[in-house]
């Protein structure tokens, strides 16, 4: 007889058999008791169809998230820069990021969500309305990050003319809009912070009614003191009732909301050159140029550094580069006035 089969001869409590066939001759050696010819049919037994079939599904789905994983860690790693830099108030580097982590994930919930708000801060309304348009009937688990949204979508509607608004002035359709009429409407709506700001804004082409601007703008800063178009106008009626430290002092309010604000750091560039800082004026000027090339009021203020700096090459230079754009006409004007000293810039 084979060594290796156990044949049960005697009598014991416990009889061991093959547990598929029942025979007596089982194989030593192995934990599952079973005789040479089960143990056989076992190992040549054929896998099942749906075995096969699960177990091509795992492949496949490994496979697609082997291909879709580049994606997805690109996503995720500029999702978190980008919330990072808007820890840190930089609106410009977190929007750049979501950007990217958008185009990898276009519909990812935290992404929109973050986008909406980092746009938002950058005055970028246009990206505000897409994103949160996404986000309509979406679920937002995030309690602190969908609390943060909801006061960017309440403060946006601030930076619109409401519905009363509209009905008030519709007959000013093509019309300026007197002074009288805007008054009589503050009167009645004294909380409406976007009109109160536009009658500043009528103002701010006008020195003889800068003073009045400053005033209502003081009133909407009471009303809401992170109202960005409010706090804007301030830094440049202050810079031209010559209150340089107010000026800068408006402009650092914003920056404490958005360190990256092109629009307080270049309007603080330009109440340095004011007041004779040019080296000053011009690195922050370059600066804004740094964070955003294209926009109208940071090249023109660029140009103005350079010519304060008399560096007249790099000047003209930039308005060259401008003057095909009509859109960028009224700030090259403004520039050329002050070079041919129609307007007296520095004190």
């Amino acid at each position: 007889m084979d060594n290796n089969l156990i044949t049960e001869t005697e009598n014991t409590s416990e009889q061991i058999a093959c547990i598929k066939c029942g025979s007596p001759q089982i194989l030593a050696g192995y934990p599952n008791k079973l005789c040479a010819d089960c143990r056989q049919q076992l190992i040549k037994f054929p896998i099942p169809l749906w075995v096969k079939l699960f177990g091509a599904g795992i492949a496949l789905v490994m496979i697609i998230s082997f291909i879709w994983l580049p994606g997805n860690l690109s996503a995720a790693i500029a999702l978190s820069r980008a919330e990072k830099a808007e820890k840190s108030h930089d609106y410009i580097t977190a929007q750049n990021e979501l950007k990217k982590a958008q185009n990898n994930a276009p519909h990812a919930i935290e992404i929109l969500s973050h986008l909406t708000i980092a746009a938002f801060h950058n005055g970028d309304f246009k990206t505000v309305l897409e994103a949160s348009d996404k986000l309509q009937g979406k679920e937002i688990e995030d309690t602190a990050l969908y609390n943060e949204l909801n006061n960017v979508i309440t403060q946006t509607n601030e930076y619109f003319p409401s519905d009363t608004f509209k009905t008030s002035f519709k007959k000013y359709k093509n019309l300026v809009i007197p002074d009288s009429a805007y008054r009589t409407y503050i009167k009645k709506n004294p909380m409406d912070i976007y009109t109160i700001v536009a009658l500043a804004s009528s103002y701010s082409d006008n020195n003889d009614k800068y003073q009045n601007a400053d005033t209502l703008l003081s009133k909407a800063i009471a009303i809401d003191r992170s109202y960005i178009p409010a706090l804007y106008l301030k830094t440049m009626i202050k810079r031209e009732l010559n209150q340089p430290d107010s000026s800068i002092y408006y402009c650092d309010q914003v920056l404490l909301i958005n360190h990256q604000s092109t629009y307080a750091l270049s309007s603080k560039a330009r109440t340095f050159l004011k007041v004779g800082k040019n080296k000053e004026g011009l690195l922050l000027a370059k600066q804004c140029y740094q964070l955003d090339a294209d926009m109208p009021y940071n090249l023109a203020t660029l140009a103005l550094a350079y010519h304060f700096n008399k560096d007249f090459k790099q000047r003209d230079a930039i308005l060259d580069s401008v003057k095909k754009d009509s859109t960028n006409a009224p700030y090259i004007t403004y520039v050329k006035d002050i070079i041919s000293n129609k307007i007296k810039f520095q004190n």
